[in-house]
């Protein structure tokens, strides 16, 4: 084994025990999960089994509806992907710091987004944001390693696994501007990089125009819903910086990072906070704010904070060590405290046991995609797509006929926009209407939720 690399293994290891134990935490799967695994059986049926959602980047439902389509069980591997992944945004992390950086910022650095609260906890939900942040870690791996074929085809997957990367990706093609005005890089790398990042991409848009007759129609509705149904998400501007201390006291030191950046003007050093600074400022200033969207910054977010925390180490010389084990102490004592890892509980078995059950397998209905995430049915009508609204319920109201099976959890689709006051009248009339043309087969109340199954 290579010596080079004994603090990385030390950083893996501990990571992947960890993460053993979020693997064998049941759970039941989170919104977005069950979207991606039913347009990966969409996708690998040709649109006989599953769901689909046009808004939605086709990388991660292609990785997990090839393993359901050779017979595997795609939730299991897609958990053992997830952690694979996370595992190599780490490394990737520790070998990013060193290159950039030293040892000393590539340990803390790696160690410090191994345990990340919101990292771990994603570990085992099948989301969207680790694999991409693995593929745009590679890319920019490649990047500082002047591969640009390969920088430009793992940042163009990166993109395609989850459009909003894109906001990390911009930094990567403003550098390689600066480069060719200061004639640091010749025009035909740019030329390599910008041709692997755009032909998948082109080929992505070409099916789109097949699809849709529109090559932006995914990105349109994505902004559509983006202002229409992420109100419940909305957060106050202080948002980020209060949770990443509760995760992390010592993200603070990655203002010291910057500061010390500022002062020395390394010009690799620069890219970091730049990979940092351009989507974290730009997600800061939005309303909707969760913490899993910083997950594609956290690598360079860390990065900034170690380096923070060696410089100031730095200054007190001969205790260098000392302060170094004072914070390492203190890292542990408050990650044994955060450490969190998926438990949810979406009290839906009974749509399940349905959905596991009937004959029906044409005109179904469905308020949350995870109705039929495990069965091998096809969702005819998504009741919350793009956006539940008074025009949605009449849409739904004109082709009751066309139903066979409604599935509604009025949690998945309550509350109305606010500005839309006849949408709780109506919602009650298109129940009327369900009521009247199908026969209610179950009916119960959790708490605020009303669950309903109709079959015809």
């Amino acid at each position: 084994m290579n010596k080079k690399y004994n603090l990385l293994w030390i950083v893996i290891g501990i990571s992947l025990l960890i993460r053993i134990k979020s693997l064998i935490t049941p759970h039941d799967l989170w919104w977005d999960s069950s979207v991606y695994i039913e347009m990966g059986k969409y996708i690998w049926s040709f649109g006989k089994v599953g769901l689909w959602e046009p808004n939605r980047p086709l990388v991660w439902p292609l990785i997990l509806g090839f393993f359901w389509r050779i017979g595997l069980d795609s939730i299991l591997v897609g958990k053992i992907l997830i952690t694979l992944f996370s595992l190599g945004i780490i490394s990737l992390t520790y070998l990013i710091s060193a290159k950039i950086f030293n040892k000393e910022v590539a340990f803390l650095s790696s160690l410090f987004i191994s345990v990340f609260s919101t990292f771990l906890r994603f570990n085992n939900i099948l989301f969207s944001e680790i694999p991409s942040t693995f593929f745009l870690m590679l890319g920019i791996y490649y990047f500082f390693n002047k591969k640009h074929l390969l920088s430009g085809l793992f940042l163009s997957i990166a993109f395609m696994t989850r459009f909003f990367q894109l906001f990390c990706i911009i930094p990567i093609f403003l550098v390689y501007a600066y480069y060719l005005v200061k004639k640091k890089a010749s025009f035909k790398d740019t030329l390599i990089l910008s041709s692997s990042f755009g032909l998948p991409v082109l080929i992505f848009l070409i099916i789109n125009y097949i699809l849709y007759k529109n090559p932006f129609e995914p990105f349109l509705i994505q902004a559509y819903m983006t202002r229409n149904t992420g109100w419940i998400f909305h957060q106050p501007f202080n948002f980020y910086f209060v949770n990443l201390m509760k995760q992390n006291y010592f993200t603070v030191f990655a203002i010291i990072g910057l500061l010390f950046i500022s002062i020395k003007k390394k010009f690799n050093h620069i890219i970091i906070s730049v990979l940092f600074l351009f989507p974290f400022i730009l997600y800061l200033t939005e309303k909707h704010k969760e913490m899993r969207l910083l997950i594609a910054v956290l690598p360079f977010m860390f990065m900034l904070t170690a380096d923070g925390i060696t410089n100031f180490a730095n200054l007190f010389k001969r205790a260098k060590f000392a302060v170094l084990s004072v914070i390492l102490i203190v890292f542990v004592i408050q990650s044994a405290s955060t450490i969190m890892y998926d438990q949810y509980d979406d009290n839906l078995d009974s749509f399940y046991d349905y959905m596991g059950k009937t004959e029906i397998t044409e005109g179904i209905w469905i308020s949350n995609p995870s109705f039929i995430v495990y069965s091998e049915k096809k969702a005819q009508e998504l009741i919350y797509y793009p956006l539940y609204y008074s025009g949605k319920i009449e849409q739904l109201q004109g082709k009751v006929d066309e139903a066979n099976a409604v599935l509604i959890n009025t949690c998945d689709i309550m509350p109305c926009p606010e500005s839309d006051t006849g949408c709780i009248l109506k919602t009650g009339q298109l129940i009327s209407s369900l009521n009247t043309t199908l026969t209610l087969i179950y009916h119960q109340e959790q708490g605020s939720c009303r669950h309903y199954i109709f079959e015809r």
